[in-house]
C-alpha cells in the first residue's frame, strides 16, 4: 500500500491561470495515481467562484475542501498572496468530508454536531484517526462549535481545526466544499485507516505577573477579573493604551500581550486574544473563558516562538509513536506572521530540523486554532487556541 501527495501553487495575478497552474501542478505530482482528496488554501485576492470551478474539473469532481488564508506555508518560503492545492492519492488512507452552512450566534453548538455527522457518513465504517476542520474565522467563539462535534466525535477524539482569516481585514473569509463557495460556514475531514497521526501544539508565551481570578464571565466575554472591570488588569500594565485595543484588530499590544488561562491539570496556558474592549470594561475575548479560572497576561518573542515551534514538532514526533511520517500540515495563527514578519519561515525551519528536510510540508495562517490540548495526566482533550503553533504529522 502506498500513499502520494501533491502540492500545486500559484501566485499568477490572473485567477483562473492561477487554479489552473495550481491544480495541474499538484495533479502532475501524483503521477498516474488518482487523487482521492484535495485541500485548497487561498489568499483572498483569487476569487473562489472563479477558482474552485477550474480546480474541480480538472481533478474531475474529487473530494474538495479548503478556505482562505491569510498566508501559505511552505517547506521553503511563506506567501501572502497565492492559491495552494494539496492533493492526495492513497491505498492505505480514508477520508470523509462534510460541511454545515449559516452558522449563527444562535446554533453554533448544533452546527458542530452537524457537521460532525455529515462527514462521519461521507467516511463511512473505517477506522477513525482525525479530524480536521476549517470555520468562518470571523466566528467569534467556535469553540462552541467545537464542543457540538465532540458530542458526535467524543471529548478526547484527535481534532485539529482552523479559523479561515483573510488578509488581517478581518471582514471576509470563506470555506470550500466540493465545488461550493460557502461563508459563515465550517467544512470537515476525517482520517483514518491504516495511518498514524501525531499532533504537537506550543505558543511559547509565559504569564507576567501574580495570578488574578476571572469572577464573572459571559461565554467568550469577560466581565470581571478579581471583582473589578475586567479591563483593569490592562490598565493596570498599560494605562491609557487600553483604549487602542477598543475595536482595533491586531492591536500592538493584544498580540504581544494576550490573556493566560490556566486550566486546571495542564502543562500549558490556553491564549486568548482580547479583540476588543467594550464600554463597561469587558474584555471579548476569541473563544470560550472558564468562570472561576486564574488568568494573566501573557509575554513572548521571537526566540520563545522559535522554541515553541520546535516544541510542537517533537511533541507531533512523539505521538506518532515510531512511525516515519510521510506528510506535515502546519496551522498557525496569523498573529504570529504578524509578529515575525519577515523571520517568520525560520520557525518553519525548526520543524523541519526535527522532521527531516525530505518530509513534503504545507501550512496555513489561521484566526484561531482547535488543537488536543496535553494535560499532566496524558489526556488530550482539543481546545480552542489563539497565537500557537499546531503541527500535525501523518505517518
Amino acid at each position: 500500500m502506498s500513499t502520494h501527495f501533491g502540492i500545486g501553487f500559484s501566485r499568477d495575478i490572473d485567477e483562473e491561470k492561477a487554479a489552473e497552474q495550481a491544480a495541474f501542478q499538484a495533479k502532475g505530482r501524483l503521477g498516474s495515481n488518482p487523487a482521492e482528496l484535495i485541500i485548497v488554501l487561498s489568499t483572498i485576492h483569487y476569487a473562489p467562484e472563479k477558482t474552485v470551478p477550474i480546480i474541480n474539473k480538472i481533478f474531475d469532481k474529487v473530494r474538495m475542501i479548503g478556505c482562505s488564508t491569510a498566508g501559505i506555508i511552505f517547506s521553503d518560503f511563506i506567501e501572502t498572496h497565492g492559491l495552494a492545492i494539496l492533493a492526495i492519492s492513497s491505498e492505505e488512507m480514508k477520508f470523509g468530508i462534510g460541511s454545515v452552512q449559516n452558522i449563527d450566534a444562535h446554533n453554533i453548538r448544533m452546527a458542530g454536531t452537524v457537521l460532525a455527522k455529515n462527514t462521519l457518513l461521507d467516511f463511512g465504517k473505517h477506522g477513525r484517526s482525525i479530524f480536521i476542520f476549517f470555520v468562518d474565522g470571523l466566528l467569534r467563539n467556535s469553540s462552541i462549535l467545537l464542543k457540538g462535534i465532540q458530542e458526535i466525535l467524543g471529548n478526547v477524539f484527535p481534532i485539529v481545526g482552523a479559523g479561515s482569516s483573510d488578509d488581517f481585514h478581518f471582514q471576509k473569509s470563506f470555506q470550500i466544499y466540493h465545488d461550493k463557495v460557502l461563508k459563515s460556514s465550517a467544512v470537515g475531514l476525517i482520517l483514518g485507516g491504516h495511518i498514524a497521526v501525531g499532533v504537537g501544539e506550543r505558543h511559547g508565551w509565559r504569564p507576567l505577573g501574580k495570578p488574578r481570578l476571572i469572577t464573572k464571565v459571559n461565554e467568550n466575554v469577560i466581565r470581571t477579573i478579581d471583582g473589578k472591570k475586567a479591563s483593569s488588569l490592562y490598565e493596570e500594565y498599560f494605562g491609557k493604551k487600553v483604549e487602542s485595543l477598543r475595536a482595533i484588530q491586531l492591536d500592538p499590544m493584544s498580540i504581544l500581550y494576550p490573556l493566560g488561562v490556566y486550566v486546571e491539570g495542564s502543562n500549558e496556558y490556553l491564549l486568548r486574544n482580547a479583540v476588543d474592549i467594550l464600554a463597561d470594561g469587558s474584555i471579548v475575548c476569541q473563544g470560550e473563558v472558564p468562570e472561576g479560572a486564574e488568568v494573566h497576561i501573557m509575554i513572548g518573542n521571537k526566540d520563545s516562538c522559535y522554541q515553541a515551534a520546535t516544541q510542537a514538532a517533537q511533541e507531533a514526533q512523539r505521538n506518532l509513536l515510531g512511525r516515519q511520517p510521510q506528510f506535515i500540515f502546519i496551522i498557525e495563527s496569523l498573529t504570529r506572521l504578524k509578529l515575525l514578519g519577515r523571520m517568520a519561515s525560520e520557525e518553519i525551519k525548526k520543524v523541519k530540523e526535527v522532521f527531516g528536510s525530505h518530509i513534503p510540508l504545507i501550512g496555513m495562517y489561521a484566526n484561531g486554532e482547535i488543537c488536543p490540548f496535553q494535560s499532566v495526566e496524558k489526556v488530550r482533550k482539543p481546545h480552542l487556541q489563539n497565537e500557537s503553533i499546531v503541527v500535525l504529522a501523518i505517518g
